[in-house]
């Protein structure tokens, strides 16, 4: 029965024997590693501008007071309102719109404020006036207007109650903040206010860049070799500068900034020998393109109140009665060059919608910094500028490479300035994840091992600055003898670094 048994299952011991050990053969053999190769996707370089002035600051917007010009002020039934800018010493006058509000600019005078502090910012109302009124410093004012406190509207300083006695020193500094907090004015801006601001019109006092829809008037400089010293738009027919003949006051060359709104009748008054105001029939030649840098030729023109009471008709002196009335000869003529410039600053926009820069996003300048202008606008006036007059300097990107990291933002205009500079902070990361194998001697593995991925896997090792590293693989689901069989390792970092490790073996 032994013999019997043996004799059964002996030959099916032999074949499965030799199946053992052909499996063996096939499946625990060795595999040797041919080679290996490590890739990392490289970061670009840095060649642009750099922006050297910026403060290292959070910030997405540019605080400026380019366009700022106080606060909205109500109609309150006053013909109008007065807006007084200290910092660019500017006086502005504006009558109500349709919407209520005083907005509408209608003239623009030069004054002279306090010193640092001495004229206080606010909202007042008119109040008493005076012809002449005692000022401090033992000299005297014209048409004095109370604003607020001891703080009033009035002319240049006088010695005395004397028209001929004006302090020229003190005329020929309009437009600095000299006062002791009073607003100074020339005759004729002052004397305006006067006789068409009521009591109870609004006037409010701030600061700002800007200079006003209107832009800022100039006044002419006394020589102080003159024997009376008469301010030169005083309308008083005492005058020295009147010479019995029409008069037109505040024509002088002036510089308007680009792009600001602008009247070049602001502050030009025509009176005739008798000191009428005539401003209305005066005629102005000339064109200014505000949009446009360059100097404009513009010439006013005014003839004696006479001439335009025949020509509307006044037949009293029509010896004819054609209505056209008799050539007197009395005209006036002031040409003035406006000069527009750009001096203003861009305004820069800045909305941050990148907050990550991975080596993936550096491999190029041109895509980096179309990445980093995203919602990105800078505005010249009312014009946005081309893209390209937009700076970006990402240099510490390149600096850092890892970590927070700032990316500066300036614009520059046709004209050549240059906007405030805006600095985003963003976090970078540009240094791939390592990986290497654990034992680069251990060249052969078990052939039953090639298909494992978990041992693989634990062949490499794979380390990163933000210690956030996942390893994958890639590799045929076959294998064939005495051919090359590539496995591919993968190490992706948290912002989407890779490094690649090839490692091929040749199985025998």
């Amino acid at each position: 029965m032994r013999h019997k048994y043996f004799l059964v299952y002996f030959p099916f011991m032999i074949i499965m024997g030799f199946l053992s050990i052909w499996l063996a053969k096939r499946y625990n053999g060795v595999a040797t590693m041919s080679g290996y190769r490590i890739d990392k996707m490289e970061a670009g370089a840095y060649d642009g501008a750099k922006i050297n002035d910026a403060s290292i600051e959070d910030r997405k917007t540019v605080k400026n007071q380019d366009t700022y010009n106080g606060t909205l002020l109500k109609d309150n039934g006053k013909p109008y309102a007065i807006k007084v800018n200290k910092k660019r010493n500017v006086v502005t006058v504006y009558e109500a719109g349709e919407n209520g509000n005083y907005d509408k600019p209608v003239k623009a005078m030069l004054c002279s404020v306090g010193e640092t502090g001495n004229t206080p910012e606010g909202v007042y109302k008119l109040g008493e006036r005076y012809k002449w009124r005692a000022l401090f410093g033992d000299c005297f004012g014209q048409y004095a207007i109370r604003i607020t406190g001891n703080i009033l509207f009035h002319s240049v300083p006088y010695y005395t109650r004397d028209k001929s006695d004006l302090e020229v020193e003190e005329y020929n500094n309009l437009g600095k903040s000299v006062s002791a907090g009073c607003v100074r004015l020339t005759v004729v801006d002052v004397k305006w206010i006067y006789d068409n601001c009521e009591n109870g019109t609004l006037v409010e006092i701030f600061e700002s860049d800007y200079e006003g829809p209107m832009g800022r008037p100039q006044t002419p400089q006394i020589k102080k070799n003159k024997d009376e010293n008469w301010d030169p738009t005083d309308p008083d027919l005492e005058n020295p500068y009147m010479k019995d003949t029409p008069v037109i006051l505040g024509a002088y060359d002036r510089v308007i900034n680009r792009y600001s709104d602008f009247d070049i009748t602001a502050g030009v008054t025509a009176l005739d020998s008798n000191g009428e105001d005539i401003t209305k029939y005066m005629k102005v030649q000339g064109v200014v393109d505000g949009d446009t840098c360059g100097e404009y030729p513009v010439t006013y023109t005014v003839a004696d109140i006479d001439d335009y009471e025949d020509i509307t008709g006044d037949e009293e002196n029509d010896d004819e009665g054609d209505g056209k009335g008799e050539e007197k000869g009395k005209e006036t003529s002031v040409s003035v060059i406006f000069t527009v410039k750009d001096e203003e600053s861009p305004i820069l926009k800045v909305d941050q919608v990148v907050s990550t820069i991975s080596v993936s996003d550096t491999t190029s300048d041109e895509h980096l910094v179309e990445l980093l202008k995203q919602n990105v606008t800078a505005y010249d006036g009312e014009d946005v500028l081309p893209e390209d007059n937009i700076i970006v300097d990402y240099s510490e990107l390149f600096e850092k490479t890892y970590g927070k990291c700032h990316i500066k933002y300036r614009a520059k205009d046709s004209e050549g300035n240059m906007s405030d500079v805006v600095v985003l902070t963003v976090d970078v990361d540009l240094e791939a994840p390592t990986l290497t194998l654990k034992n680069e001697f251990q060249r052969d593995i078990r052939k039953n091992k090639i298909l494992d991925d978990e041992y693989l896997i634990s062949l490499v090792e794979a380390t990163d600055n933000s210690n956030n590293v996942e390893v994958s693989i890639s590799r045929p689901l076959r294998f064939n003898e005495d051919e090359p069989y590539k496995v591919m390792y993968y190490a992706k970092d948290k912002v989407g670094n890779i490094t690649t490790l090839s490692v091929t073996y040749r199985l025998k």
